[in-house]
């Protein structure tokens, strides 16, 4: 994070506003070359504060680039892991991720803080990623959903099940599992990206929960 001192934050404050008494000295310095350096300051204290702010205001003024990038440096990783799990391809998942933030700039005036703004971006790649699936008759998989999982979580046979039971789950099942134990939205976060009830989303939730501890427990079995 930029750090701004106190004697920055002044000089900047001088330029922007200045007292009768201190215009003639300003307007020398920046005779002197001092426009640049008040640019500059200026332009720190912008970073400064962008970071510093909420999703919520982010959102606000995604019309500001500043405000734009720290919007999709927050979010890109999420986002993009959503996209892979879904589209199975690391290429269709970066055109839905770049497709995503496009249409959050166009209509974040749409945004009305019904949900945060993680969900709104989420829901927003969801409903991206089921388009391009639809257009190419792909099904829902999630082969990357256990590269989400901590290093060393798990060997390699585990890994291994795992994947073929996540694999195996129904296209609904993947999802919620990998909404809520992979991205770790909440039950109602998660049922409201996908628009399906909350007791849906958690009953399904639970469902792929039994069914991966359940098929886990038989390979350790054998």
């Amino acid at each position: 994070m930029v750090t701004i001192t106190v004697a920055d934050a002044a000089t900047v404050m001088a330029a922007v506003h200045p007292s009768r008494d201190s215009r003639t000295c300003l307007a020398s310095r920046l005779a002197a070359g001092g426009v640049h350096k008040v640019r500059s300051h200026l332009r720190l204290l912008r970073a400064t504060a962008v970071e510093n702010m909420s999703d919520s205001e982010l959102v606000a003024q995604l019309n500001d680039d500043a405000c734009l990038r720290e919007f999709i440096a927050r979010h890109h990783s999420s986002v993009r892991r959503l996209a892979t799990t879904m589209m199975r391809s690391s290429h269709d998942a970066e055109e839905v991720v770049q497709d995503t933030f496009i249409a959050a700039h166009r209509c974040f005036t749409q945004f009305r803080a019904e949900s945060s703004p993680r969900t709104w971006l989420h829901t927003i790649c969801y409903r991206r990623c089921l388009t391009q699936l639809r257009k190419k008759r792909l099904r829902l998989v999630t082969e990357d959903v256990v590269a989400g999982l901590p290093a060393g979580h798990t060997d390699d046979a585990l890994r291994m099940t795992l994947e073929q039971a996540v694999a195996g789950l129904s296209t609904d099942l993947q999802v919620a599992f990998t909404l809520v134990d992979v991205l770790g939205f909440s039950r109602e976060e998660a049922a409201q990206l996908v628009g399906v009830p909350g007791n849906t989303m958690r009953a399904r939730a639970a469902r792929a929960r039994v069914i991966l501890a359940s098929t886990l427990t038989q390979g350790d079995e054998s």
